[in-house]
């Protein structure tokens, strides 16, 4: 196993995320995609006197925005991952 291969999270990581919090308050989805992306992703903080513009990776998909970008990301992976 590659150094790579133990930090990236598993290829089903994605759809196992939008499952459990899918259905959850905004900010409780807000707070759990913050959780993921401190244990799988990277947080740039913005220059001082910059506007906030945020990009979410996480789990191989990418989504931005400014105060949206977390419902954004959510969006596109429920659109990845539909659960009927």
């Amino acid at each position: 196993m590659s150094l790579f291969d133990s930090i990236a999270p598993p290829p089903d990581a994605l759809a196992a995320f939008v499952a459990e919090w899918r259905g959850a308050a905004p900010e409780t989805r807000l707070a759990a995609i913050r959780g993921a992306l401190r244990r799988h992703g990277l947080e740039i903080p913005t220059l001082p006197g910059r506007v906030v513009f945020y990009e979410i990776q996480l789990f191989g998909l990418t989504a931005t925005g400014r105060d949206e970008a977390a419902q954004n990301w959510m969006e596109a992976a429920t659109r990845l991952c539909p659960f009927d």
